[in-house]
């Protein structure tokens, strides 16, 4: 008879496993040609199987690598969207400018290689989509944006001091320094880790970059449990060696990670995280605002949603009695349940549909959500043509309709909360454009005004991410 505790400790496990499924899904690909990343294959150092001759790989199949492809390339679309936004800063009279500093915070991080991607060049969704961008705003230079990765206290270490060494190129500077927290608000034994990361590189690769030589702290990864109160998350953020700043525009990446988080933890830092953006009228003339970019299963109540969740219970993962988060901490019983019983149920089996997902978006507090499944996102615009012709001289795709049904069970979603257009007031007056759904509002001296975070949730044309009338749905508050 397992007792709670261990229960708890191989669900952990189990979650923390899905990084390397992911990383080696993604290692599968790049060695099949579908995109290029030179850093998944060091990051995958230690996953089990992470040789191309192993098991993993001769039995991982065409319709994996075809969706952990698609996978990719929403969420670089979403990042790379944010990024080419351009701002209002304060000390620019309200004009626009694509190098005012953002933040770019990714949630369950795991062995993701999306930073050094970006750090050095690799970030492809910015290339080819820089027809997209506003007012042909380019993509802000690196001491412009802050990035930070947050996991499990094991997993940050590991990758800290295992992972990441391996994945820097030889000619950088490669060191990560420990930040050291004690204060009242987190005590100086706490369970959380964190650490500045510096890459700098030398003068035999001075001629390539300007900003990839300029020695940088804006990379930090932070150890942390996100079922735990996310107040406490913010207070590690807020370091001063970590710097996270409320007022300035912030994207949220959770890539597959709500589906793992008990129902209410999810709705809590969901919330959090919308009520995280600073409002305070000292920052009116900013874009400050809040986003979140979410990937994640959308089960629905058929054959095949229900076949993935019977999946994810054997592995250990979802539990077969239904209760929330306190009380699977909490209740005594749970010391006589076999096991998997006492596990909480989980915001996957909770929200099982993509207007679901939006409405859990709307009700956490953001001002408005635009989301599509896998399927249409890769049919209509947001997955580029040449991507998909490159996949396609990869190989072959004989499982068809399995892939539109796999495909039709994820969904890529982006909320946003605005700190300063006050759509939230009950008595603000909201109108939003029915053709591209961009929202402009009315504020209490009468002027109207929008945020710059309204155009990640655009449609049509004009979105920046690639959302089309007709094959996504947009709600708004």
């Amino acid at each position: 008879m397992s007792s709670s505790s261990d229960v708890f400790q191989n669900h952990d496990r189990a979650i923390i496993g899905t990084a390397d499924r992911a990383i080696l899904a993604k290692l599968s690909c790049v060695e099949k040609g579908y995109y290029d990343d030179p850093f998944v294959r060091p990051m995958a150092r230690g996953a089990a199987s992470s040789e191309p001759g192993s098991a993993a790989f001769s039995t991982m199949e065409p319709i994996i690598r075809k969706g952990t492809h698609a996978r990719v390339l929403a969420m670089d679309r979403a990042i790379g969207a944010f990024l080419s936004l351009p701002l209002r800063s304060s000390q620019g009279a309200g004009e626009c400018n694509s190098r005012v500093t953002r933040q770019i915070v990714v949630l369950g991080s795991g062995r993701d290689t999306t930073y050094l991607r970006h750090r050095f060049g690799h970030f492809g969704s910015l290339r080819s989509n820089e027809t997209h961008t506003i007012d042909g705003a380019s993509k802000p230079s690196e001491e412009f944006v802050r990035w930070y990765e947050v996991d499990h206290p094991a997993v940050i270490r590991q990758k800290v001091t295992d992972w990441l060494p391996s994945c820097i190129p030889r000619d950088f500077d490669y060191k990560s320094t420990p930040v050291t927290h004690g204060s009242e608000d987190i005590p100086c034994d706490c369970p959380y880790e964190s650490f500045v990361v510096s890459l700098s590189g030398n003068n035999q690769h001075s001629e390539s970059s300007e900003d990839i030589n300029t020695p940088t702290s804006n990379y930090h990864l932070v150890g942390f449990d996100l079922r735990d109160p996310p107040s406490d998350l913010f207070k590690i953020l807020s370091h001063p060696q970590h710097g996270y700043d409320k007022s300035i525009p912030t994207l949220f990446v959770l890539e597959c990670v709500i589906m793992y988080l008990p129902e209410d933890a999810s709705r809590q830092l969901l919330r959090h995280l919308a009520e995280s953006v600073d409002a305070s009228s000292e920052h009116r003339n900013e874009d400050s605002f809040v986003a979140v970019a979410v990937y994640d299963p959308v089960p629905c109540s058929d054959r095949f949603g229900e076949v993935m969740i019977h999946n994810l219970r054997n592995a250990g993962i979802v539990g077969r009695n239904r209760r929330n988060h306190s009380e699977a901490i909490t209740s005594s019983e749970n010391r006589n349940k076999k096991e998997h019983d006492c596990l909480p149920i989980l915001s996957l089996e909770s929200t099982r549909t993509l207007s679901d997902q939006l409405a859990k978006l709307i009700q956490c507090g953001y001002d408005a959500a635009v989301g599509c499944d896998m399927m249409e996102a890769y049919d209509h615009g947001i997955i580029a043509d040449d991507d998909k012709r490159r996949a396609a001289r990869c190989e072959m795709l004989d499982e068809l309709e399995e892939f539109i049904f796999l495909m039709r069970h994820y969904c890529v979603l982006v909320g946003v909360k605005s700190g300063n257009c006050n759509s939230g007031r009950h008595d603000a007056s909201t109108t939003i454009d029915e053709k591209d759904k961009r929202i402009t509002v009315a504020q209490p001296d009468g002027t109207k005004r929008t945020c710059a975070g309204y155009d990640l949730c655009a449609v049509g044309k004009n979105s920046l991410i690639g959302f089309q009338e007709g094959h996504c749905m947009f709600v708004y508050k």
